[in-house]
Formats: structure tokens, sequence, C-alpha cells
């Protein structure tokens, strides 16, 4: 055998021995998301919200959100699996990811698959106040998948509105509660079960409503209420809320197709 055939035989078995080794070994390649939160932007949530906090105020807390396929519709709340939306101390959590047919992800065990969306083209925020009830488990409640009545509000116009009361459906009984706006302010201010079950909750002008109640000024006219503290309850709230309908959003949010201008974010844990 000639040297140079010799030498081309070493540099063969060589790049076969490296090709075998890159197989077993393979190089991990990063995989990118965009973290929902930069889609969802505080400015415009607080432009939907009757508000006269300053306009640097984050709200969107007080909300839910619905994650909504493209190209046929679904979303979670669809899903036998699923059948809820989520709040924003889970939403922001999440990733869409365009390189795998823009389908939303979390890197939450607890949640069902329903909510790998897949073809991700919208959100849908919907307004909510939580029912923290001691040591219990907490409620969502969407204010729209409540039953809507028509009242007179501050200034003497209809505006629809929910009952109070009908935030602690399925508590059997409570001593009292705290109505907690988006500020903290509430806090250790309470109200007895006669005062919720004569309230309402203005849901264009984000106040509550006492129409007979004796109550002090200071506890009349609570402004964009986030949740409710309720004491005394010797049982979980029991009551199963309805999602707000679709067409009552407060808010839809477009996811864009152009992602340039947004950041993302390796995703370490994608797949596994």
């Amino acid at each position: 055998m000639k040297p140079y055939q010799i030498l081309l035989m070493i540099f063969v078995l060589l790049l076969m021995s490296a090709c075998s080794e890159k197989d077993n070994n393979p190089t991990d390649v990063d995989v990118y998301g965009y973290n929902l939160e930069q889609f969802v932007s505080k400015n415009v949530v607080y432009a939907c919200v009757d508000c006269d906090a300053p306009d640097s105020t984050d709200l969107r807390g007080i909300f839910a959100y619905e994650i909504v396929s493209g190209a046929d519709g679904f979303s979670p709340r669809q899903s036998s699996y699923a059948g809820y939306d989520l709040p924003w101390n889970i939403f922001k959590t999440g990733y869409l990811m365009p390189d795998d047919s823009f389908r939303t992800w979390f890197d939450n065990p607890s949640l069902p698959s329903a909510f790998k969306v897949r073809n991700t083209g919208l959100f849908r925020l919907y307004r909510k106040i939580d029912v923290n009830n001691g040591d219990y488990p907490s409620k969502m409640v969407e204010l729209m998948g409540l039953p809507i009545q028509n009242i007179d509000n501050w200034d003497g116009e209809t505006e629809m509105a929910i009952k109070l009361s009908d935030l602690l459906q399925g508590i059997a009984a409570y001593d009292s509660v705290s109505i907690i706006c988006y500020d903290g302010y509430g806090t250790g201010k309470y109200y007895h079960p006669e005062a919720i079950n004569d309230g309402y909750y203005l849901l264009n002008t984000e106040r509550t409503i006492f129409p007979t109640a004796t109550l002090p000024n200071n506890q009349k006219r609570m402004k964009v209420v986030s949740h409710i503290e309720v004491f005394g309850a010797t049982s979980a709230q029991t009551h199963n809320f309805s999602v707000a309908p679709d067409s009552l959003a407060n808010l839809t949010v477009n996811v864009p197709t152009d992602l340039s201008s947004y950041q993302r974010t390796i995703i370490p844990n994608y797949g596994k």
C-alpha cells in the first residue's frame, strides 16, 4: 500500500470516529421563547380601567387571561382538563415559542397541557376579583361571568353591576369581609353580611355602591377592587364560578407575527 493511501485511510478512520462521538454526544442547540409578559402592555391595560391612580400604576394583576389560537379559536377554557383562564402571576411566566408552531409554554407541571396552545393568535383579558377565604383555597371570579344587574350609579345613571354577595357564593357563613382596592386601601375596614347583601360593584366606573346600608363614608365607594378577604368562614367556598363570555372581554391583545422588536430568552428546559 502506498504512503498516500495509508494517510487517506487514517484520515477516514479519524473522521468516522469523530462523527461517532458527535452522534453519541450531540451539541445542545439553544431554544428561544418570548416571555408573555411583554405582549400585554401595562399602559394599554391601565387605559381600559376607570381609575384615577397615577398612569404608571400596573393593573395587569386585576385581570384573568385567556389564550386563544389564531388558527381554530381554541382556548384552554374549552378543554375538559382546564376550563379556566389564568391569573396574571401565572400567565406572565409563560412563553411564546415561534419555532414550535407559535405554541405557548409554561414551565409549570401543575398546569394542564391544554395551556400549550398552538398558533397563538390573541389574548383576552377579563376583569376579575379574587376571594381569599382564610386558610381555605382562594377563588378567582370573573365579574362578567356573574349575573349582571342594572342599577343607578353614583351619578344617578344606569350602569351594569354585579351583587357583592354573588362573589361569596358557596360560603355557608362568615363573620365579615374586607374589600381591598388595587393599592391596598381597605385593609382593616370590615363589612358584615347585611352590608354585603345590600352592595353592588359597578362594572364600568369600578366602584362599590351600597344603596341602603349604613356605612362610614370611607367605606361606601371602594375603587378598583382587587380582592376580598373573608373572615370567620367555617368551610371552603364550594361554588364553581363560570368564566365570562368571550364577547364581554374587557380587552383583546393580538399576538404580533413580527417579533423583531421583542426580547427572546433561552429556554433550557423546553421539551423536557
